[in-house]
């Protein structure tokens, strides 16, 4: 019987995919109270979960990087746990999104910390894919979580600072994530199928679209133009083509990866509700409704499951 150690050193850094995946869901909450009047106690009682989730992770994140350097500086030189360490720049950017009608002081705080940590780890991961040298299967969906980040920053950012710095970190987004999407679709088109625990990361694909809607409407003031509909029209599509591949994915045995289905359907439910507050016809509000059940009930089935397997003792466990 082989045995795995269990320690804070395993602690790994995809747990911040927890965050982004309830932050995404408590702001597309926000947006819901708007559309079918749910209590707002719901967004408040969701926000404190939220708040408690960041600061748990983070505080235990930060005990590791004290106790065991070594260990954070292995997962940043990783091929694919790279990717993962802008989850923590993420989680400040979307925390602060969550307090924003809340509470725009605390939202502007993480806000300030969140913007220039995405810029450097952004400039960090890209600097170490230039000077390494990969195989095209170390390439992931994963790959977009440093891009997305910077697409996340004018959300808060066009309040909090000049136009053009939500203009410049979504020039970065939008740019990086073109390039990116045309070297994974070659990954998985033409080279060997992603290992079982990479894929949930699939659903990143619906990430920068959507994402880069959301925060092109807030640069524009909330316009809709042909460019905004181009973004939300390629989220959308990805979203369908996603649902018409359920047969690859697998709910039997759990990664921390599930989370990866959790942010990018938050955030295709948060530009769905944008676009019924835009237009308030019947077909975006039925869209608007069908997706918070789906978001609701993916983000409830992988909470229960990543409860579960925490009691089990089954996180931060040395990798066999």
């Amino acid at each position: 019987m082989q045995i795995t150690k269990r320690s804070l050193e395993f602690f790994p850094v995809q747990l911040f995919a927890v965050v982004m995946g309830f932050s995404g869901f408590v702001i597309a909450m926000a947006k819901a109270y708007h559309l079918i009047g749910m209590p707002y106690i719901v967004y408040e009682t969701l926000l404190v979960v939220d708040t408690v989730l960041f600061f748990t992770i983070f505080i235990l994140y930060m005990i590791k990087l004290f106790l065991y350097p070594y260990a954070v500086r292995k997962e940043f030189y990783h091929p694919v746990k790279s990717a993962f360490m802008a989850t923590i720049s993420i989680s400040f950017l979307l925390v602060s999104i969550a307090y924003y009608d809340y509470a725009p002081t605390i939202s502007i705080l993480f806000w300030y910390i969140g913007a220039p940590l995405q810029l450097i780890f952004t400039f960090i991961v890209l600097r170490y894919w230039i000077i390494n040298q990969f195989d095209i299967v170390h390439s992931n969906p994963a790959w977009f979580i440093p891009i997305v980040g910077n697409l996340l920053v004018p959300v808060v950012g066009v309040d909090a600072a000049p136009l053009y710095v939500s203009v410049f970190f979504f020039s970065i987004g939008l740019f990086f994530w073109l390039v990116l999407f045309t070297i994974m679709l070659y990954r998985i088109i033409f080279h060997h199928p992603l290992a079982k625990k990479l894929v949930p990361t699939f659903f990143i694909f619906i990430a920068p679209p959507a994402v880069a809607f959301i925060s092109y409407f807030r640069i524009t003031n909330g316009s809709i133009d042909m460019m905004s509909l181009f973004l939300y029209s390629i989220a959308f599509f990805t979203f369908v083509l996603l649902l018409l591949l359920m047969k690859i994915y697998d709910t039997q045995e759990f990664f921390i990866s599930w989370w990866a289905y959790t942010f990018p359907l938050a955030a295709m439910t948060i530009a769905t509700l944008l676009m019924y507050m835009t237009y308030h016809n019947a077909l975006f509000y039925s869209l608007s409704l069908c997706i918070i059940l789906v978001t609701t009930g993916v983000v409830a089935f992988v909470m229960q499951r990543t409860l579960k397997e925490c009691v089990a003792g089954n996180i931060c466990v040395e990798e066999i």
